[in-house]
């Protein structure tokens, strides 16, 4: 399972063209990533927002704010599951993300449920769903409802089983939801899919 994190973590890293030097110094992004591998939620927060405030106006919707953007939310979340914040102090954290860009982490695409993968949604291509959860999947973070601008043909997608795809788009809602084991429900807009 810590292989499936660690290529999360290099998608992800990848799909921002590791961008994110330009306000980070190597040691701090090393930093961030060492805290995402290790579930380390406080520090991974903590600086995933520090690196958002450092971003300029201009480039708020940029490769580089939507990947660090997902990266405070999937801390957020691990926070929440570990009930260091509650559903209202993490609904205030993230209810600003709405209307601006997101790149999510590369997942394989699948025709099955389960977790940190891209399924479908009713058999069909036209909204997909990722269930993210921790290392061992004992922990939902967030379900992620990806309504893409162009939908893939459902041969194509049954086809690409198993390759990873990224997902970058704008968020259109963020929701906690669940009350025993609270999470975010999150609707991405305007979505591209692309195999990496």
């Amino acid at each position: 399972m810590k292989k499936i994190l660690a290529l999360f973590v290099l998608l992800l890293m990848i799909s921002i063209n590791l961008k994110a030097q330009s306000i980070t110094k190597d040691e701090e992004w090393d930093k961030l990533i060492g805290y995402l591998s290790a579930e380390q939620w406080d520090g991974a927060n903590s600086l995933s927002l520090q690196f958002l405030k450092r971003i300029p106006d201009a480039d708020k919707d940029g490769d580089e704010a939507a990947g660090l953007r997902y990266m405070y939310i999937l801390s957020e979340a691990g926070l929440m599951n570990e009930q260091k914040v509650t559903k209202n102090e993490a609904q205030k954290k993230v209810a600003a993300f709405a209307g601006r860009r997101v790149i999510l982490a590369g997942h394989p695409l699948t025709s099955k449920e389960g977790f940190n993968s891209i399924q479908l949604v009713n058999d069909k291509t036209d909204t997909l769903m990722v269930t993210a959860s921790n290392i061992k999947a004992t922990q939902i973070f967030s379900f992620e409802y990806i309504i893409p601008k162009k939908a893939m043909p459902l041969d194509e997608f049954k086809n690409n089983a198993g390759k990873v795809y990224g997902v970058s788009g704008r968020i259109k809602s963020i929701k906690v939801e669940g009350t025993m084991f609270p999470r975010f429900k999150i609707y991405i807009d305007e979505a591209e899919l692309s195999q990496r």
